[in-house]
């Protein structure tokens, strides 16, 4: 029995091509959630990364005005996050703005 179909997809024994389709769909259609699923982790990780460099600006900058060591400015950083109950990256962005840096995001 030859086969007709498109390349790369051969039908299972008997010829049923409806099958060989629907096998080849599923695939697809979980390699596409697999790349949405590496797209998000990618986005979260690079909020990550740019969050993580924002604080360390922010602790280097409250270091140089205090005179403190890394983890003194980094507990300034953490009792003003909760002190105005917002996430310490948003705080060490204030820090950033304020000292003219624009922070990406």
């Amino acid at each position: 029995m030859s086969y007709d179909g498109p390349p790369g997809l051969t039908p299972r024994e008997g010829g049923d091509h409806a099958a060989t389709l629907m096998e080849a769909m599923r695939a697809a259609l979980a390699l596409i959630d697999d790349v949405e699923a590496l797209r998000v982790e990618n986005r979260q990780l690079r909020e990550a990364l740019e969050g993580r460099a924002l604080i360390e600006r922010a602790k280097g900058m409250l270091m140089a005005r205090r005179g403190c060591d890394e983890a003194a400015a980094f507990e300034v950083l953490v009792a003003l996050s909760r002190q105005q109950r917002r996430k310490v990256r948003a705080v060490a962005a204030d820090f950033a703005e304020s000292a003219g840096i624009q922070p990406r995001m």
